[in-house]
């Protein structure tokens, strides 16, 4: 909802448009005070930028910016400087426990009484042809020995560079490089541009390339375009370039674009240049996904160039680990787009750690442990990200709403009346019906008893019918002090981010999927990083996640927050995807017809629980209407409702409104 209200917004006025520079506000009702700690901020981020630079121009790695941030950073670059032979990764001998060693290069040479194991480490001493003279580093065996690395034309062991060890310094500069660019303009695409476009090939706005945008275009453009791509966005040196195109496979998966997978081959070996990658690319207009490609390209037109825009400025600034960016562009004229990135090797060993399985929004049933370690985790991470913001530690203020659009905007800018600000009336009633049909007699059994009653369903009724008259003064509400507005990441939910244990266990994560990554309400973010958590989780742990974020984003640089303000703006965005979630009964009963349904028995029936044409969309419609409705019942919106609009109706200045029901 509130990310389809400033879509359409941004179709109104020009300082929502993304990349667009932000008219500058009158600040002439600042106190001086203000006014010179803004300077100074601007000032000291500004120097840190600098230092940034020139650490990398005489080679060093750009400095760690927070304590907590810093000493794995450090212990990475050190990593990265001590002399190191090549490694190897052991993969064969999987049914037998590893593979032979020999004591000498000959194949004839005396076996070892042991094998080395599938999945250890080694060093590499020489490199005969076929036969590896190795240096033991994890598993078991031999410490030291040789092995045939094929076999029948089979491999036994592979070439392994660590995921992590990729040169920050190098990643720095580039980024830096990118962030000292004008940012591109971007023109909302309407339906009729889509449909004449949409097939057509077009120089994208950053670097100024035609691009590929679906698999066939991909395979057709090859190794040569791929190294030009990733020469101009600067991910590979200018010696190096790409020779060969493999495997390039759908990814099915998620459910905002279509994505690929694919392996390359470079010129130049380099531990710092992955060879299995990955694309996200716009969904076909055609078919099945016809609808979402219209909603990605007209109703939320622009959201790709944010997420591409994320990962290719502050790649190295981030308190965590994201895929390596290679190359992203989109065209205005098209809406085509492409993100090229590393691929994250899910349910796979990572050098010396596990990576988990990919997660599905809505299935926490299936995590590796338990939700409270994967929730804490992602709020602890979303908060730093979010202070660092605040502090300039990404980039000084003007460079990021420069590139991502400033949050805080003037009062008048919000459209806030004493008429409804939300759907039409007749729309509404309309929607609204649907969905009490919905929650009280097809979907019934998936919701609690009380949500079927008549007392609940006209609580219902009225909190959305409110909800939905104030969407203007409700986006205000959670955007009013910028003490709450930060630049973070759009949806960080389990899907969109991959996670880790170390030796002891210890669980981490890195980030995927920028889109929506932009200055907003922290309030809303929280929604939206756990509105896919299981009802019950959230109903226990709600105070204690917002005590989390707030603490964080404190000690990384953020200013303090109160808790209720944090929490009633994670209830207003709520309350808003409620009102959007109006329009989804027909999609959900596309995707699952009316028939189905009396025998339906819970949300694990495979009929709604799995994705459909591979897609999240109707688990993810069905459980956010039963998170809501169980919020509505269980936390007294209604009367925290009546309460705010005597709040937001003075505060704004507009008379209350009349609030229509049946």
């Amino acid at each position: 909802w509130l990310k389809q209200f400033w879509f359409n917004s941004s179709q109104k006025d020009p300082v929502f448009q993304l990349g667009q520079k932000t008219p500058q506000m009158d600040f002439d009702d600042l106190d001086s005070a203000a006014d010179k700690e803004a300077a100074d901020k601007a000032e000291a981020a500004e120097k840190l930028r600098k230092e940034r630079l020139a650490k990398v121009s005489r080679g060093q790695e750009a400095p760690a910016e927070d304590k907590t941030s810093a000493a794995p950073k450090e212990q990475e670059s050190k990593n990265r400087a001590s002399p190191q032979l090549p490694r190897w990764e052991i993969v064969g001998g999987s049914d037998k426990g590893g593979i032979v060693v020999r004591e000498g290069e000959s194949t004839s040479s005396t076996q070892c009484p042991d094998r080395l194991s599938t999945g250890a480490l080694v060093e590499e001493l020489e490199l005969k042809g076929q036969r590896l003279h190795y240096r033991r580093c994890t598993g078991s065996g031999p410490e030291e020995g040789w092995v045939s690395i094929t076999l029948s034309g089979k491999e036994l062991a592979i070439r392994w560079s660590d995921p992590t060890s990729v040169d920050t310094a190098v990643i720095e500069s580039r980024c830096a490089a990118e962030l000292a660019k004008e940012p591109v303009g971007w023109t909302p695409v309407s339906m009729p541009q889509l449909q004449e476009n949409h097939m057509k090939k077009a120089a994208g706005l950053i670097y100024k390339l035609e691009f590929p945008f679906n698999e066939e275009l991909l395979k057709q453009m090859g190794p040569a375009w791929l190294t030009k791509a990733f020469h101009a966005a600067g991910s590979m040196p200018g010696d190096n370039q790409v020779t060969a195109l493999k495997n390039v496979k759908q990814y099915i998966g998620g459910g905002n674009c279509s994505k690929l997978v694919f392996d390359v081959e470079y010129k130049h070996e380099a531990k710092d240049l992955h060879t299995k990658l990955f694309a996200k690319i716009p969904f076909p207009l055609a078919g099945k996904t016809s609808s979402d490609r219209i909603a990605s390209s007209v109703m939320q037109s622009g959201a790709e160039l944010g997420e591409i825009q994320a990962q290719r400025l502050l790649e190295s600034r981030l308190p965590f680990r994201i895929p390596r960016f290679y190359f992203g562009d989109v065209s205005n004229e098209t809406s085509n787009w492409i993100l090229i990135t590393e691929r994250i090797p899910f349910n796979q060993k990572e050098g010396e750690h596990r990576v988990d399985p990919a997660y599905d929004k809505m299935k926490d049933w299936e995590l590796k442990g338990s939700s409270k370690d994967y929730y804490y985790l992602l709020v602890k991470y979303g908060a730093m990200m979010a202070a660092m913001d605040k502090a300039e530690k990404l980039a000084p203020r003007a460079v990021m709403d420069k590139f991502f659009g400033s949050g805080v905007r003037p009062k008048e800018m919000y459209g806030m009346k004493g008429e409804s600000t939300g759907i039409g009336e007749s729309e509404f009633k309309m929607k609204l019906k649907l969905a009490v049909d919905f929650i009280s007699s097809t979907g019934k059994v998936l919701f609690p008893a009380a949500c079927s009653t008549p007392q609940f369903l006209d609580t219902y009724k009225r909190v959305l019918a409110t909800a939905n008259a104030y969407t203007a003064e409700s986006v205000w509400w959670c955007c009013r002090n910028p003490d709450y507005v930060a630049w973070s990441h759009g949806n960080l939910n389990v899907d969109n981010v991959f996670f880790w244990r170390d030796a002891a266990g210890k669980l981490d994560l890195g980030v995927l999927d920028w889109g929506g990554a932009r200055s907003d309400s922290m309030g809303w973010k929280l929604w939206w990083w756990l509105y896919c958590c299981e009802y019950d989780f959230l109903n226990e742990h709600l105070e204690g996640l917002l005590d989390k974020f707030i603490e964080e984003y404190r000690s990384h640089g953020g200013p303090q927050l109160d808790r209720e303000e944090l929490r009633w703006q994670f209830i207003l965005s709520a309350l808003g995807q409620g009102v959007g979630l109006l329009g989804a009964v027909p999609q959900i009963y596309k995707m699952c017809p009316k028939k189905e349904w009396p025998t339906i028995k819970d949300r694990k029936d495979e009929r709604i629980a799995q994705n459909v044409d591979g897609k999240n969309t109707l688990r993810v419609y069905i459980g956010t209407f039963i998170n809501i409705c169980n919020m509505i019942n269980d936390w007294d919106i209604a009367g925290k409702l009546d309460k705010w609009v005597e709040e937001v109706t003075a505060a704004a200045g507009i008379p209350k409104k009349k609030i229509v029901v049946d």
